[in-house]
């Protein structure tokens, strides 16, 4: 009996040890919305004004300050992924398709660039695409993340006729 109990805590810690490292990698790579592959890349201040600018809804300063970010760092996804969103935000969808492209040639499992590509999707009217978007995250983010989240809401959104919040 007391071999049974001893074999049944040590695989009860090996479990939990494996449980608590899968949970704090998947929670330590969230938030970014790239990959790991971008981590590596140092950011210039550029590229930091620019997401101060992006969060003050400033498009189009934020889109000069990520080219000049983009000239210091031509493999960046992170830069690419929000020169996308910012095109898209003023609306300029043909440029935003470009950067968002780039984004994920550099990085196939960027989840800001597949989320925010999906967002642009829908406003193509392109739902299909979208949902293939969301599927690609779903299966990067097999516990989930904040980008399927987002990108499903928007996807039910469009759906019952109503406009994305992203």
């Amino acid at each position: 009996m007391q071999s049974k109990n001893f074999y049944f805590r040590k695989h009860l810690k090996i479990i939990l040890f494996l449980f608590g490292f899968l949970f704090f990698s998947q929670a330590h790579a969230a938030g970014g919305g790239s990959d790991n592959s971008a981590n590596n890349i140092t950011k210039s201040s550029y590229y930091y004004e620019a997401l101060k600018l992006i969060k003050n809804k400033s498009y189009e300063p934020a889109i000069d300050s990520l080219l000049s970010a983009e000239k210091m760092s031509k493999n960046d996804p992170d830069i690419y992924n929000y020169l996308g969103y910012s095109f898209r935000k003023i609306n300029n969808l043909d440029k935003a398709a470009f950067y968002y492209d780039k984004a994920l040639s550099l990085s196939p499992k960027h989840k800001g660039a597949l989320e925010y590509q999906g967002e642009m999707f829908l406003t193509l009217g392109q739902l299909e695409k979208a949902e293939d978007n969301l599927k690609k995250l779903e299966k990067i983010c097999f516990l989930g993340c904040e980008e399927e989240k987002m990108l499903k809401e928007s996807i039910s959104k469009y759906k019952q006729g109503k406009k994305s919040n992203y």
